[in-house]
């Protein structure tokens, strides 16, 4: 597990860009054009959810199991490693491929449970040419909020005996952390 491990501040600093750099997007309402199908086209509104707890959450490349409903109802994975602008979501029909913003995540510490927490929002586009299955030729869009938390260690000793430890060369707990994915948009089939 060490080898998978980075230190705390790392680990989060990767994830956030990583996350930013695959996050899709998650909107509250939907919106009235999502409703209207255009000639030739299937519409309807895509949801697309995920959660990784526990010491995967920590590894240098997370893979998030992900629960897809609305236009296509299946289930994939999305790897959370690397920066790319644009990143493929392989699921039983096919792979989804996205095209995507790579915004700074928010950062929060939680100083009493030492809990660091990165939030990532960002918007979406579907790249049907790059997409393939039920997926290829689609259109869509929409607005993804990638969460990942880790809880750092306490200081054992010195001045700073008890409280947090959120230092870059400091590894994570290995219990507590998790990585949450909610992206929601309209998606577009293409007629078969």
């Amino acid at each position: 597990m060490g080898g998978t491990m980075k230190s705390l501040r790392k680990v989060l600093v990767m994830a956030g860009a990583a996350i930013g750099a695959t996050a899709m997007a998650l909107t509250v309402a939907l919106p009235a054009s999502a409703a209207t199908q255009g000639a030739g086209r299937h519409g309807n509104y895509e949801s697309i959810e995920g959660f990784l707890a526990g010491p995967g959450a920590l590894a240098n490349a997370p893979v998030v199991p992900l629960k897809l409903r609305g236009a296509v109802n299946t289930i994939g994975k999305i790897n959370l490693g690397g920066n790319a602008a644009i990143t493929p979501i392989p699921t039983r029909k096919g792979t989804l491929t996205v095209e995507h913003g790579n915004p700074a995540p928010q950062v929060k510490l939680n100083y009493r449970s030492c809990r660091q927490t990165d939030t990532v929002s960002t918007w979406y586009k579907v790249v049907g040419r790059q997409s393939s299955g039920v997926f290829w030729g689609a259109r869509g869009y929409g607005h993804a909020v990638v969460v990942f938390s880790a809880i750092a260690p306490r200081y054992h000793s010195g001045p700073h005996k008890g409280q947090c430890d959120f230092g870059q060369n400091v590894q994570p707990e290995p219990y507590g952390a998790f990585i949450s994915f909610r992206a929601q948009g309209p998606l577009y089939l293409r007629d078969r």
